[in-house]
């Protein structure tokens, strides 16, 4: 059964609901879904479970997180058909490029095409497949500065969801060391999952916490690359923390941002001594790379 709340949410409730229905019993999956993609302020949050749902705990839980954040006739509630799942993994999560990567999941059985360096990142219970803009915004962002010649030894990935950025910049940068953190713990058992399935599990160490507070991100600190592809008003909060952990002329690539929450994200780092480098353009979606500057 798949429960989908038909009231818009701004991005921060969508979060916030989604992060407590995860653990509603019978739930086997929530995702989020952006409305309207020139806006990411209107999502939604599906989830989906085995079996009939367990209604009241779902509404208690959306009431912990704000009381009367949505009503009963917002739920719309689909029975899923009996299909062949696994055919429908293959059509709907097909292998994307993103620059020189190569990004598929574990039902694809061809060969990693000549030339590109493949990332192996399954549709899981994290973001971070590789199809969403700001996911392929932060990969390029970063191909551009090994590009560019910039060394890196020590990265961090936060907020690392499903580990896709981690991986990538391990492949980017093999003799590097990575941490990765996150809030959800499930993102940090899909992150080591991703790097045991690229083989790079020795170059990744990942822990849930609360953002910098967690412990592994400041014991990796001051960090040659930072990447955080997570939202804008979270990204404003983190920015006297990004400065502080990140070395002298190094770098923060910085997603999960519409071009109309730009200038704010940018004024808030360059308060912190970081300077806008160059930014890429997936639609409406932005990817920042900015660098600490004295």
């Amino acid at each position: 059964v798949t429960f989908r709340f038909s009231r818009k949410l701004d991005g921060a409730s969508a979060q916030k609901l989604s992060d407590a229905l995860e653990e509603t019993p019978g739930v086997v999956s929530v995702s989020l879904h952006n409305l309207e993609p020139t806006d990411g302020d209107d999502w939604t949050v599906a989830l989906t479970t085995q079996g009939p749902a367990a209604q009241a705990e779902i509404f208690q839980r959306i009431h912990d997180v704000e009381p009367g954040l949505l009503a009963k006739e917002d739920i719309l509630e689909e029975i899923l058909p009996d299909k062949d799942w696994l055919r429908h993994v293959h059509e709907n999560f097909p292998p994307v490029t993103i620059g020189k990567f190569f990004v598929y999941g574990s039902h694809y059985e061809g060969a990693v095409p000549h030339g590109f360096e493949g990332l192996r990142i399954d549709a899981a219970t994290a973001f971070g497949s590789g199809e969403h803009e700001t996911t392929k915004g932060c990969l390029l962002a970063l191909q551009k500065l090994v590009a560019q010649g910039i060394e890196v030894a020590r990265g961090l990935d936060m907020g690392c969801g499903s580990g896709i950025l981690a991986v990538g910049m391990v492949k980017l940068w093999p003799e590097a060391r990575f941490n990765a953190v996150d809030i959800d713990p499930e993102s940090v058992a899909v992150t080591n999952r991703h790097a045991a399935l690229n083989n790079v599990s020795d170059k990744i160490a990942a822990q849930a916490g609360d953002g910098y507070q967690a412990p592994l991100a400041g014991a990796g600190a001051p960090y040659d690359v930072i990447c955080a592809n997570i939202l804008a008003g979270p990204l404003i909060e983190m920015a006297a923390d990004t400065a502080k952990c990140l070395k002298q002329d190094g770098f923060a690539v910085l997603s999960g941002l519409l071009r109309r929450q730009r200038d704010d994200v940018v004024a808030a780092h360059e308060k912190e001594g970081l300077a806008l480098v160059f930014a890429e353009e997936m639609g409406e979606w932005q990817a920042l790379v900015l660098q600490k500057k004295s």
